[in-house]
């Protein structure tokens, strides 16, 4: 026990110095993310559509596995963030990379050479893409570099490929490339590097003794179709995580596109302003008879065109004069509408009747008041329109420039705020879910496993490998540190007792097994005493019966009844198949001669006798016993195979099998060993005999392997005649 406190320190220091959070573990970390930026900085201004970007969370994962190389990845997109302001959103990508790297190099695919293009096949789909889809819902618009352009037009004009399947197909073949330029590199990095080196760099999850990858296989096939404590850890980790998310993006959103249409709002309430300051209130009745004749009507005009380009969400801008009978046109701006449809203005001095949505103003209107910001919807579309009033030197209201915003503005940048928000969203979700699952497998789910499985086996194993299997257990050295621990080691003390109560149990078994055998030999003895020449027969022939037995077990013969106990119960009540004899008077049983009939007929009811006496003995014993052997042997071991034999006339295998075996063994000692009627028979004399009878007077598989184990039986014979 000493060693294995020893080898279990051991163990537990290797993995303890294998954790997450050494020092020499973070340091290559950011080696990794250094050689990702480094490497990206060295390729960006060369115009190639390439990035090199992903060296350093190959190599990190590669040596240190799956959580250094997720961290590598999410940190490196991060920093370059901070420079670039896009690239967190293609976080989940790099960190995808990181997990095919892990699978790869775990399941050693990646050391044939067609693991390596499958390998990089698909780090350059989830690069180039998924990576493409990103780029042009972010964008919407392809990449300007020359090679990119290139290869699209020849898609283009080659196949007929849309601008967005040619931006697709483009990205993820010079992807390709990109990812088979950073797995070359990545190899020679990882080639170079020193064995210890990397055994140092690499990151256990494990929380006790590494289990081999057959008990490994092993305790994760026991858990296979339940729903684990660490499955039920991980979908309350990512339920939890998602439900959160979705709610405060939900809150985020609706707040983002309240803030989205006030400043929307008040973009048109700028315009409108702009646009109020450049009317002449003294000049607007002019404008309105006269139009374009009027003086400085073309300037402003001018001017207000130059306001209503000064935005491109402003789709309409106009200045109307309310009246009674509708809005009279002041200035109407010619527009295009983003279908390229042209929308000329209304000449000026025309009447326009209110628009449903402003029927409600019309008297703020008329009497020259501020109103909110209203969303309308016309024949153009839904927009945002804000009225700015126009007042004159004595405070009146002569007319309002009128801006009109599309609404489909909002909608836009709030589809663009939802697909940042879930990209950024699935980079951390993917970190959040790795981390959780990493902790849950090897700080929950396998400890668990393990002393479950290593519990079952001492529960359902043989008597001799309790203290083996105790052994296994202490040696998984649990250290999680919490509840978990403290459960290993009360299971620990729970099996240590029960085995060492196992084992004084199995003593005193041993013990009344001991007697019991000496009672059945000194039975048997008392019954083989009164027969003046049976020469040691119950002893000969209780080996003679295992010997059969073991061949029909190891032929494969009635396998179902066979078993190591039934063998072991055979044997132990071999000795009194003769036992009944104590009831035959000594003048039959100890005659010289041929008996009469009336003698024989005497002499066969040693088995119904034999028979009798010991279901007695059962009778008194609860429970299963071995006495039952005991009996099937002392009252049928005369039967025969064909059914001539007694007391009953059995035949076939309706005689106990047990009676069978005794009935070779039995006649096989009376052949070879001399009685007061008959000479001992040469061994080919007797095996000739027991030949014969295979098939009519005995089973002829017990005959097959008794004729098989025939040098076995030699050396029992030989042992009782130097005796």
């Amino acid at each position: 026990m000493g060693e294995n406190k020893t080898d279990s320190k051991a163990v537990r220091a290797f993995s303890k110095g294998r954790g997450v959070m050494r020092p020499r573990v973070w340091i290559f970390i950011a080696c990794g993310i250094a050689l990702n930026f480094i490497l990206s900085a060295l390729v960006r201004p060369t115009d190639l559509p390439f990035y090199i970007d992903t060296v350093g969370t190959i190599v990190v994962t590669a040596v240190g596995g799956i959580v250094p190389g997720i961290f590598t990845a999410l940190c490196t997109n991060m920093i370059n963030f901070a420079m670039d302001g896009e690239s967190i959103f293609y976080a989940s990508l790099n960190m995808m990379i990181a997990i095919v790297t892990a699978g790869f190099f775990e399941s050693k695919k990646i050391k044939s050479f067609a693991g390596k293009c499958v390998f990089v096949l698909i780090i350059a789909f989830i690069g180039g893409g998924i990576g493409s889809a990103i780029t042009w819902f972010l964008y919407g618009e392809p990449s300007d570099s020359p090679m990119m352009v290139s290869i699209m037009d020849w898609l283009s004009g080659t196949f007929g490929a849309s601008v967005v399947a040619s931006h697709v197909i483009a990205t993820f073949l010079t992807d390709v490339i990109d990812k088979t330029i950073s797995v070359v590199i990545a190899f020679v990095i990882i080639t170079t590097m020193p064995d210890n080196l990397k055994l140092s760099l690499k990151v256990s999850g494990w929380r006790h003794k590494k289990l081999t990858p057959k008990d490994e296989r092993a305790v994760i096939g026991n858990i296979r179709g339940r729903l684990s404590i660490g499955g039920r850890t991980i979908l309350l980790v990512v339920f939890s995580t998602f439900f959160m998310t979705v709610i405060v993006t939900i809150f985020s959103l609706i707040n983002y596109r309240n803030t989205t249409r006030k400043q929307i709002s008040a973009n048109a309430e700028q315009i409108a302003y702009l646009a109020a300051n450049e009317i002449d209130p003294d000049m607007v009745d002019q404008y309105v008879r006269y139009g374009f004749e009027a003086p400085g009507y073309s300037e402003t005009r001018e001017k207000l065109y130059s306001i209503m380009s000064s935005s491109p969400d402003i789709q309409f801008l106009y200045v109307y004069r309310p009246e009674t009978s509708g809005c009279r046109v002041v200035f109407d701006l010619d527009a295009t509408l983003p279908d390229g449809t042209f929308v000329p203005g209304v000449q000026p001095g025309a009447l326009i009747d209110y628009e449903a949505d402003f029927v409600s103003y019309k008297d703020d209107l008329l009497a020259g008041e501020q109103i909110p910001t209203i969303e309308a919807r016309d024949q153009y579309g839904e927009f945002l329109m804000h009225y700015y009033p126009v007042y004159n030197a004595d405070g009146e209201c002569v007319c309002y420039a009128v801006s009109n915003l599309k609404c489909s503005v909002i909608g836009e940048f709030t589809r663009d705020f939802i697909g940042r928000v879930i990209l950024l969203f699935m980079g951390f979700f993917i970190l959040i879910v790795i981390i959780g699952v990493w902790i849950a497998r090897y700080r929950i789910l396998m400890p668990i496993a393990a002393m479950t499985r290593y519990a079952d086996e001492v529960a359902f194993m043989d008597d001799e490998n309790y203290t083996e299997k105790l052994k296994k257990i202490e040696s998984l050295d649990i250290y999680t540190g919490d509840e978990l621990e403290l459960l290993y080691k009360a299971i620990c003390k729970m099996t240590s007792d029960t085995v060492a109560q196992t084992n004084d149990i199995r003593n005193k078994s041993e013990e009344i097994s001991k007697m019991q055998t000496g009672l059945i030999i000194t039975m048997a003895d008392m019954v083989e005493s009164r027969d003046s020449d049976t020469g040691a027969h119950v002893q000969k022939t209780s080996a003679y019966v295992r010997i059969i037995l073991e061949g029909l077990k190891r032929n494969g013969y009635y396998t179902e009844k066979i078993t190591d106990k039934y063998i072991r119960d055979v044997e132990m009540s071999a000795p009194l198949h003769d036992v009944g004899k104590i009831a035959i008077s000594d003048t039959v049983l100890n005659k010289p001669g041929k008996l009469t009939d009336e003698e024989f007929e005497i002499m066969k009811t040693h088995t119904t006798e034999g028979r009798k006496m010991i279901e007695s003995a059962i009778s008194k014993v609860e429970g299963d016993s071995y006495l039952k052997e005991a009996r099937n042997m002392a009252g049928y071991h005369h039967e025969r195979w064909d059914g001539r034999g007694y007391p009953e006339g059995l035949h076939g295998e309706v005689i106990p099998l047990s009676a069978r075996v005794m009935s070779v063994a039995d006649v096989f000692d009376a052949l070879v060993s001399p009685r007061v009627y008959k000479p001992a028979f040469p061994l080919e004399k007797a095996l000739s005999i027991i030949k014969e009878g295979s098939g009519t007077q005995f089973d002829p598989k017990c005959v097959e392997v008794f004729i098989e184990s025939i040098d076995e039986a030699v050396k029992i014979m030989n042992k009782f005649k130097e005796e």
